[in-house]
This record gives structure tokens, C-alpha cells and sequence, in this order.
């Protein structure tokens, strides 16, 4: 390390290592954060540290290896199981620290330099050209058969629009085409209309042509039914190019193309290089001042995604006027002196930003498409999309993703399935199908829908009552994967799980909308990034915990209804309710909650974790007369100004579940639950949330965590039989039947 920092400013190569080992020692951060290897309230003094400061690094005089290897990656692309093999050469250049401990987070530093060839870019498309010719695959084209879908060691060109590049989207689309089968087809009845697979309208791109045309499939009978869908942000003030009852008839006598914004002049181009003469674009084939087609339109979101032959993802495009085809930054490279063979180093994304297996990182995820609600159902809903990032351009399908770069991996399903695959399952926060100290970590009922929910809600929108039906299209779809009943942005069968959002970070307000979007129950009601704690406990803590039990449900689902706006049954809503039984218990005061954790009352055992958003603690009262016992829980308010105990805003807790909390000699009760307030009309309305350990007084004011004692009782069932019984609950309080709006 010494010395390279001291050849960094003279010599190309150790500069391009030294940075692959800065993106490096990033992700060993983020890692050691997430995997908790230190406590994060006492972190390593050289954390945060530039790596010239670390002395464990550039001490380690032993500890740095070079070495020139071959990956070979070998990747399942055929139905029937064959194998396409891709080999890349690599200099490895990795930093190990003179000495390590558990939580110094001085993992070893890993810069990894692909050799690649500078081919021949050839004629690249014009971008901004007033005409369009639809590409055909020449007969040379369609005799070279699909060897491999991956692109072969070439540098990346700095133009999106180059023959290498337009090259390599086509070799994606033909290697789905041709090896993918039916995996990434939509199935249609044989009699049925080409044009019944299509969109209300579409643009058609006319070869020669200076103008594109808005055509109704139904009406011209078309005969192609393979489309493009274009996934964009409209901007912050909207796309300056829309269709409209006044502008319908002109739409469809030719739109020039020289007049349309840059993105759709891009996604045009593209479309004809592809062959593709077809292309749906929201804004245009949506009649924006008819609430009516807007509506109907809307409600088909899941099939245009679904059914198109190819969604293109202009993830890099701001607005539509930037468009999303600009010259590209290359990743860092070193060009090679040796003849004339153009060979260079070009460094790869450190490990853990790369796209080489479907569960690893999302390079997509920093693009400004990723900060937009719409564009979420837009990513989960396609069978195959063609997406256009800052540095290069990515494909996925139902059984492939790859990258410009020659990242690749075989994948089983679309984001739909796997969004899909923890749909009603048999794991669930309150029950596993088995137990062992070993269990390996698995889904949860739902628990990928919620994930993507706590995405979504982290995500600019326009207008917030569209928070529904920019989700309409997915609700759609996967009621239809998974038969569970939708309601209000959640599902009955992890009803209880959807209920307890909260805010994700401390101080966070969250606040309501002016007009109605849904009741106050969904976190469709508020406006602002939740999460779902539950899931947190269960995925990371309860899960691996054998000797703990499982979350147990305190409430009952009894009856719901929501009232929709429109036509979209997924979509906007005017007004609905649910009606549940269970533990309801007042409020009697409300103060801040104690910054130290509160210690544990009559047990030893170790220190239990608390809600990181919690700032409440709730004085609550169960019983009465004699039987009333004083308890105390911790929790937090949506909004500050709901903490009124008074007669007029009088609140109460809703406990939905417990978990207790298993020590050598009892267990404490941790609850989570609803601070809702009752309504004139004898309704409730959700305020805030519990989640914490039942509290009692210590010392004046003063308060610690109530543990219960183990005591079995005769009769009771072994604990193998029932891993609850040493863990029952200690309150028993008495369920009530409420409606919450």
C-alpha cells in the first residue's frame, strides 16, 4: 500500500488499483453496517477513514498479492438445461490488513481489472435524426446461430448508439428469442385478434417516414402485436408533450419527430434498431384530460408491461427532455502498449456492485427512475426490458440478466414471480413448518411485498392520491399469481404484518394527505418513507433464535370494506374500513421516552434491542378495580401533535401481536400494536404505533422491563410440544370488537 500511493500519481495502472481498492473498502464498510460487526454507537476510529490513514493497511507489507487469472463463468440459458460459457481475463490486485480483530472492519481490499479489446464501433445511429428506418437482420444475421448471450471482452463504447453496442442489444433480444422459449412469452388463445395483444393505442414508426403516427390497433386491425413500452420520468413539471382530446385527431394525422422530446426520440430510434415498429408511451396513447380514459388505461398498466414484447427503461433520464442517450462515462481504464493488439485494464465495480446473480446488488438502483413511484410496477411487471443506465446498459428476463460489461447471470422467474414466491406461504412470522437451531433463513409470509413497499414509499410522486394506482398494475397482477385479497396497498393473509408500519427514522413525521387517498391504517394514508418492524424482527433476530417462539397473533381479522373512486378495483379510493378483534386498552398519559435502555426486572439475561424510531413511552391500563395493572410500552406518534389524552382526543393501544422474548430463566413481553384515537361516530383512526417491552415502575420514575417467570403448570403440555408454554401470555386481556377508518 506504501507504494503504490507512492506510484498512484505517475503510474496509471496503480491509480486505477487504488481507486478499486477505495470503492473496495466502501462496501466492506456498508457491509460490516449491515452485518453489525461492531456496535454501531461505538464504531472503529478508522472507520470513515481515507485509506492512506488506515496504518493496518499500509503497513501490511506481505499482505498485497497480485495476480493475473481466468473466470470462467458457466451460465444455465436453454430451456432444456444447456450450458454458454463465458471467460474473462483478470489482474486481481488485493490489500490484506497487517492484523485483524471481530469488529475492526479491516477486511481484505479487492481491486479486480478486466483485459479487454478495443473493437470496431462502426457506423453509430443518429439520435437525433427527423427519420427512421425499421432495422432487418440481414440473411448473414439470421444464419450465425446464438453461441453465447454474454458480450465477449470488448470495451465498452462511449456511445450508447454504436454498432458494438446496438449489437449487443440485439444478440440479448435473439438469445431470448431463440433459447428462452416460452419462459418469456405471453401465452394467447390461437384464435385470438393480433391486435387484441396490444394496447388501446400505440405509435407506429413508419420506415422513411419524418412523422409517427398514434394508431388504435382495434381499428386498423393491426397484424404485428409485438410492441415496445416505454418506462421514463416525465420531470418535475411534467412531459412538455402529451396527447389530449384537442390534439387526439392531430396525433393521429402524424406527429413530426424532430418535435418530440428528446427522450422519445430516443426510445424511437431505438425501437427501429431493434426492428421494432411498435411503441406504447404513457403519455402520448393516454388521453391526459379524460378522467374517464385515463382510468381505463390505467387499470391496464399490468397487461401493457406485462404483454409488451420489450420494455425499454430509460433509468439515466432525468425528465424527457434531457433524454437518455448521451455519451457515457467509461469505467476507469488503462490502455496497454503492447503492437497493436488495442488491449487495456478497465477496472470492474467493486464485489457487491455487481449484477452477476439475481439476488445481488441492483446497479439500476442510484438511476433517477429508481426515485420515481411510477416507475416501480414499471420495473417488477416486464418479462423482458432492455434498461439504459449511467455507464452502460442492462437486459433482463425470465431467465437472464446481463450486463454491457459481460456481468451475466441465469435467473429463474421475473421480479413479478419472485415477488410473488412469499405469497401466501407456508413460513410466516407466527408459525414455521419446522425448528431447529440451525434453521436455515427463509421467507416469510408477504415479506417481499412489504420490502418492495418500504421502497416504494421512500419514492417521489407527483400527485400523492396516485400512491394507489401507481401500484394498481402489480396489485393486479399478483392477485392474480396468488389469490390473497388485496386491501388498500396490503393482503389479508399478512393483514397483521401490513398494519404495523412505522416511520423509518427518529424525529420523521408523517404526514396525511389534503385529499383522500386511503384509510388511516394503510401506509398509503400518509406521506413518507415506513418500514415494517415486524419483519425485522423476525428476519433478523426471531428467526435464528430456536428456543424463542413465534410471534402470536392478539388480533382477528373480522370484516373490511373499501369504497373505490373509479373503475380501477386496485386503484384510488373514496373511503373504506376493517374491523378486527382485540386487546384494546387506554392511554393514560404520554411522555418521552428515557434515552437509556430500561433494564430487566426480576431476570438476568442479556440486553434486549429496542425501536431505533420510538420516542414515546404510553402509561396504559388493563383491567378494572382491583384487577387494573399500571404497565408502561414504548412507541411513537405519526404526527406530534396526536399525543392528546385529554376526554375530547382520548386514545388507546390495539395490541396485533406479541413476542416473547426467551432468557435461561423466563422471558420479557415484547407487543406491537396501533395508538388509535376515538372518532365521534365511534370509530377509531390510527395515530401512531407500539412496539416495545412491557414496562413497569422500578423507582419513582424510573422504569424497567417487566420479566416473567418460568412456571410451568400441571397439565401443560411439553415444551416440544408446545415451544410457547413457558411463554404464555401474562396479561390475558379481554378482546373487543373495533372499527378502525
Amino acid at each position: 500500500m506504501e507504494a503504490l500511493l507512492g506510484s498512484a500519481p505517475s503510474c496509471a495502472i496503480c491509480a486505477v488499483v487504488l481507486k478499486g481498492w477505495t470503492e473496495s473498502r466502501e462496501m466492506v464498510i456498508a457491509n460490516s453496517l449491515v452485518e453489525g460487526m461492531f456496535d454501531a454507537d461505538d464504531p472503529p476510529p478508522d472507520l470513515y477513514a481515507a485509506l492512506p490513514d488506515i496504518a493496518a493497511y499500509w503497513t501490511a507489507r506481505r499482505g498485497v498479492k497480485l495476480e493475473v487469472t481466468r473466470k470462467a463463468k458457466s451460465v444455465a440459458i436453454h430451456d432444456g438445461g444447456d450450458q454458454g460459457d463465458r471467460h474473462t481475463v483478470l489482474l486481481r490486485a488485493e490489500c490484506q490488513a497487517s492484523a485483524r480483530s471481530s469488529g475492526d472492519a479491516h477486511d481484505p481490499l479487492l481491486a479486480e481489472l478486466r483485459i479487454v479489446m478495443r473493437g470496431d464501433e462502426g457506423v453509430a445511429m443518429d439520435r437525433n435524426t427527423s427519420s427512421l428506418s425499421i432495422w432487418r437482420p440481414s440473411e448473414k444475421t439470421k444464419q450465425a446461430g446464438v453461441s453465447s448471450p454474454y458480450v465477449s471482452d470488448t470495451l465498452l463504447s462511449a456511445n450508447p448508439l454504436s454498432q458494438i453496442s446496438l449489437n449487443v442489444a440485439r444478440r440479448w433480444l435473439k438469445t431470448c428469442l431463440e433459447t428462452h422459449g416460452s419462459a418469456c412469452s405471453v401465452a394467447y388463445a390461437a384464435a385470438e385478434p393480433m391486435w387484441r395483444r396490444m394496447p388501446t393505442r400505440v405509435l407506429e414508426i413508419v420506415s422513411g417516414s419524418t412523422k409517427i403516427y398514434l394508431r388504435e390497433p382495434q381499428e386498423h386491425k393491426l397484424t404485428d402485436p409485438r410492441y415496445v413500452a416505454l418506462s421514463h420520468c416525465w420531470g418535475q413539471d411534467g412531459t412538455p408533450f402529451t396527447t389530449t382530446h384537442s390534439t387526439l385527431a392531430s396525433r393521429k394525422e402524424g406527429i413530426e419527430i424532430a418535435a418530440l422530446p428528446q427522450t422519445f426520440r430516443d426510445s424511437l430510434v431505438l425501437s427501429a434498431s431493434l426492428g421494432l415498429q411498435y411503441i406504447w408511451i404513457d403519455s402520448l396513447c393516454i388521453i391526459q384530460d379524460d378522467i374517464g380514459d385515463w382510468e381505463a388505461q390505467s387499470a391496464q398498466m399490468a397487461s401493457i408491461y406485462r404483454n409488451a414484447y420489450l420494455v425499454l427503461g430509460a433509468a439515466n433520464g432525468s425528465s424527457d427532455t434531457m433524454g437518455f442517450l448521451d455519451p457515457r462515462e467509461i469505467q476507469e481504464l488503462v490502455r496497454l502498449p503492447w503492437r497493436n493488439y488495442g488491449l487495456a485494464l478497465q477496472l470492474l465495480p467493486a464485489e457487491g456492485r455487481r449484477w452477476t446473480d439475481s439476488a445481488g446488488p441492483d446497479p439500476l438502483a442510484r438511476e433517477p427512475t429508481n426515485a420515481r413511484a411510477w416507475c416501480l410496477q414499471e420495473r417488477q411487471l416486464p418479462m423482458r426490458a432492455l434498461y439504459y443506465g449511467t455507464r452502460q446498459m442492462f437486459w433482463e428476463c425470465e431467465r437472464m440478466r446481463a450486463s454491457e460489461d459481460g456481468d451475466a447471470a441465469a435467473q429463474e422467474g421475473s421480479h413479478l414471480e419472485r415477488l410473488c414466491a412469499t405469497g401466501n406461504i407456508a413460513g410466516s412470522v407466527f408459525s414455521r413448518p419446522q425448528r431447529s437451531p440451525y434453521e436455515e433463513k427463509r421467507g416469510a409470509n408477504w415479506v417481499d411485498w412489504y420490502a418492495m413497499i418500504e421502497n416504494y414509499t421512500s419514492r417521489s410522486i407527483t400527485k400523492h392520491t396516485d400512491r394507489l394506482p401507481a401500484l394498481s398494475g402489480l396489485a393486479q397482477a399478483v392477485t392474480a399469481a396468488t389469490r390473497d385479497v388485496y386491501i388498500a396497498g396490503m393482503w389479508k393473509a399478512g393483514l397483521l404484518e401490513g398494519l404495523l408500519w412505522c416511520r423509518t427514522q427518529l424525529g420523521q413525521i408523517l404526514c396525511t394527505t389534503a385529499d383522500y387517498v386511503a384509510p388511516s391504517w394503510s401506509w398509503a394514508s400518509v406521506i413518507g418513507p415506513v418500514q415494517f418492524p415486524v419483519y425485522g424482527w423476525y428476519m433478523n433476530r426471531a428467526q435464528w433464535k430456536a428456543k424463542m417462539s413465534d410471534f402470536e397473533a392478539l388480533a382477528e381479522y373480522v370484516s373490511h370494506l373499501t369504497e373505490q373512486k373509479d373503475l380501477d378495483e386496485f386503484g384510488q379510493l373514496k373511503g373504506g374500513y376493517l374491523t378486527l378483534k382485540a386487546p384494546l386498552v387506554p392511554v393514560a398519559s404520554i411522555k418521552p421516552r428515557q434515552i437509556e435502555t430500561p433494564l430487566i426486572q426480576n431476570l438476568f439475561g442479556q440486553e434486549p434491542l429496542r425501536s431505533v424510531v420510538g420516542d414515546v413511552v404510553l402509561e396504559i391500563q388493563a383491567g378494572e378495580g382491583a384487577l387494573t395493572q399500571d404497565m408502561w410500552i414504548e412507541g411513537g406518534l405519526d404526527r406530534p401533535e396526536e399525543g392528546d389524552v385529554s376526554e375530547n382526543g382520548r386514545l388507546s393501544v390495539v395490541f396485533l401481536t406479541r413476542l416473547p422474548y426467551v432468557l435461561e430463566d423466563g422471558w420479557i413481553e415484547h407487543r406491537f400494536g396501533l395508538i388509535v384515537q376515538k372518532l365521534d361516530d365511534g370509530q377509531y383512526r390510527r395515530v401512531g404505533f407500539v412496539d416495545g417491552f412491557i414496562l413497569g415502575r422500578v423507582e419513582g420514575e424510573t422504569l424497567g422491563i417487566v420479566g416473567y417467570l418460568r412456571e410451568p403448570k400441571e397439565g401443560d403440555l411439553d415444551e416440544e410440544e408446545r415451544p410457547n408454554n413457558l411463554a404464555r401470555d401474562p396479561l390475558g386481556l379481554n378482546k373487543s370488537e373495533i372499527t378502525i377508518g
